[in-house]
């Protein structure tokens, strides 16, 4: 797995394959071309947390392209980000159980519910070490079967064949519990259908292997709305003459492209030649 690529440049070699620019590639997935630059260059921070979290839920991660089988890094699981999130939970815990103790003791002194309080996180903590590794046991034996319609129903389906909520996946992951909560949402992708469209677009599917068997499979996506009619890959879906044409009205070769679905640099080699 030292070898194994990133998410990023499992879709820069894919797209190489498939002989695509990126601008071809944002015309199929239906993803703006600046996205696709960023994604291909730069870390995609809703990518690494889904990652990150595949990784505490002891998984792996494949993606089956026509021509490849590739094996994907996950990002390693800092310990620092898990001693936060787990001082997050005490604090969230104290909060609750001062505020739960000043209710039902109207009387008592603050200094007195703050060291009740802090009794109650002890012994909370106790049994959250004993649930978090129960949790981890599990997850070593998880088998999942299934496919599902996108990244997050494929967190989703692993971590409830393991029994794992949000909470304990927070603590188990580093990551935060709001972060873990919107992954798990059922609601749409968000910022996820970004990478599951550009795989989709070169029929390059996500496969999550649990680390009991199994495997489950994300279902291709279809691109987003503002797509133009999709050519062949590296096909331009409108003639040469026609290109031709509209750069001598004086349209720009950017928008020429975009209706083709090629990138600018062929329209410029197109016109440059001549009829």
């Amino acid at each position: 797995m030292s070898n194994a690529p990133s998410l990023s440049l499992a879709l820069r070699w894919l797209t190489a394959d498939n002989g695509l620019s990126e601008q071809e590639l944002a015309v199929l997935a239906g993803v703006s071309p600046g996205a696709v630059v960023a994604y291909l260059n730069k870390p995609h921070a809703p990518t690494l947390t889904w990652l990150g979290l595949l990784n505490a839920l002891r998984c792996r991660l494949e993606v089956k392209a026509p021509k490849r089988l590739l094996s994907i890094a996950l990002p390693r699981i800092s310990a620092q980000r898990r001693a936060n999130e787990r001082q997050q939970w005490e604090a969230r815990r104290l909060v609750a159980f001062r505020s739960q103790i000043l209710r039902q003791s109207p009387g008592i002194m603050l200094e007195d519910a703050q060291r009740t309080a802090l009794g109650y996180v002890a012994a909370s903590a106790a049994r959250l070490d004993n649930d978090l590794q129960a949790a981890h046991q599990r997850l070593g034996s998880t088998y999942a079967d299934a496919t599902t319609s996108g990244l997050r129903a494929g967190l989703r389906a692993v971590a409830d064949a393991a029994c794992v909520n949000a909470e304990d996946l927070a603590l188990l992951s580093g990551v935060s519990l709001s972060a873990v909560q919107a992954v798990l949402d059922q609601t749409a992708e968000g910022r996820l259908a970004t990478p599951h469209r550009l795989f989709s677009a070169i029929a390059a599917r996500l496969v999550i292997r649990p680390a009991g068997g199994g495997a489950v499979a994300i279902n291709l996506s279809p691109p987003g709305d503002w797509r133009p009619e999709a050519p062949r890959p590296g096909r331009s879906s409108i003639t040469h003459d026609e290109i031709r044409e509209r750069a001598g009205r004086g349209e720009a070769l950017a928008t020429i492209a975009r209706a083709a679905g090629v990138s600018r640099q062929r329209v410029h080699a197109i016109v440059s030649r001549g009829p």
